[in-house]
């Protein structure tokens, strides 16, 4: 599998080095490597500063797919996790919300190193990926003690702050279940039209006949949870390819994306996680059982007074489903450049995982 997302636009030289002299214009651009992942423009540059050269990474929004009222909170974001948590993110130089020449919001920050295992965690040894896991445990349960906030929605900038949006086309809500039926309604809607990319699909009807019942499923089983808790900063791609770790001890360098963050019910946020890095179909439910307990007791070791009780599973469970439903419609996307065998394959696993909830 590569990358879940497509490449970002592109920036010329020109552009970069102008963009940098907007945040510092005592730095000199020396080099620029452009990453071939992401929705945005990512670039590492090797700059030369007064005190000598250094790595940075720039980030610029040249995509549709993240607003910039949405896409300005990551740096901020990115400010608040190094200022009040142990979370490992790359600090920021500098940002600009807007520009006239140039694509915007942008930001930079400092380079970490470490390497992204996204679809190969098995290269990981045993102890290295439980090592993952685990940080992801207690870096979740850091992030989450960090709300309550005031409602449920989208995390963005209003009048230079972060906020909770509430906008026609990122509203608020008041309980977490009213949200979450609609993100699958919405999902499920675009499954029913070839997926959230359909020109990427190659079988736009793939998962059409799943749509009704699913449809009508997740309708009733939301409805029925337990009450959520308050909700909270919910990083939910917590996943490989958004990770910078050690490949010899599996020690996290950093988190990346903290750019479309979600306020919601935490228990949604575990779900994501676990959906993200553990993989029965390759590990076996031995394995990944093993992991699992790995993950929920590091975050439960970590948060005060608070168990993996009854209600907790319940909700888990069924927003295991709503993680699915994503997945699937992003199937083509995400599996772009796999050969018509291994989306199968992926299909062919999510039915099997849908079917146990129909």
């Amino acid at each position: 599998m590569t990358s879940q997302s497509p490449v970002g636009g592109d920036v010329s030289d020109a552009a970069v080095r102008g963009m940098v002299r907007a945040i510092d214009p005592d730095w000199t651009v020396e080099s620029v490597d452009r990453s071939d992942h992401g929705t945005d423009f990512v670039a590492t540059l090797g700059v030369r500063s007064p005190d000598g050269s250094r790595l940075v990474v720039l980030k610029a929004t040249t995509a549709d797919f993240v607003p910039p009222e949405i896409a300005r909170s990551e740096p901020r974001l990115l400010e608040l996790i190094g200022r009040t948590t142990e979370i490992p993110v790359p600090s920021v130089v500098g940002y600009r919300d807007r520009h006239g020449e140039y694509p915007a919001p942008f930001y930079l920050a400092d380079h970490v190193g470490g390497d992204n295992f996204e679809g190969r965690p098995g290269e990981l040894s045993a102890g290295a990926r439980e090592r993952v896991v685990r940080e992801a445990g207690r870096n979740l349960a850091e992030l989450h003690d960090l709300g309550p906030l005031p409602a449920v929605g989208r995390v963005g900038v209003r009048d230079g702050e972060l906020a909770v949006l509430d906008a026609d086309d990122h509203p608020r809500y008041a309980d977490f279940r009213e949200w979450l039926v609609d993100d699958c309604e919405e999902a499920l809607d675009g499954i029913a039209d070839g997926g959230w990319y359909p020109d990427r699909a190659d079988e736009p009807g793939r998962f059409a006949d799943l749509v009704p019942d699913l449809r009508e499923r997740v309708r009733e089983l939301i409805s029925g949870l337990p009450a959520p808790e308050a909700p909270t900063y919910c990083h939910w791609d917590y996943r490989y390819g958004n990770l910078l770790v050690d490949p010899e001890t599996g020690a996290t360098r950093a988190v990346l994306d903290w750019a479309n963050l979600l306020s919601g019910d935490p228990a949604y946020n575990l779900a994501t996680a676990e959906s993200h890095l553990l993989r029965p179909e390759d590990d076996g439910e031995r394995r990944t059982a093993a992991l699992r307990a790995a993950f929920r007791r590091a975050y439960a070791d970590r948060r005060d007074g608070w168990a993996f009780d009854a209600a907790i599973e319940e909700r888990i469970d069924a927003y295991r489903l709503a993680c699915r439903i994503d997945a699937m419609a992003c199937l083509p996307l995400w599996h772009e450049d796999a050969t018509p065998t291994e989306r199968d394959e992926r299909a062919a696993e999510h039915r099997a995982f849908v079917s146990r909830y129909l």
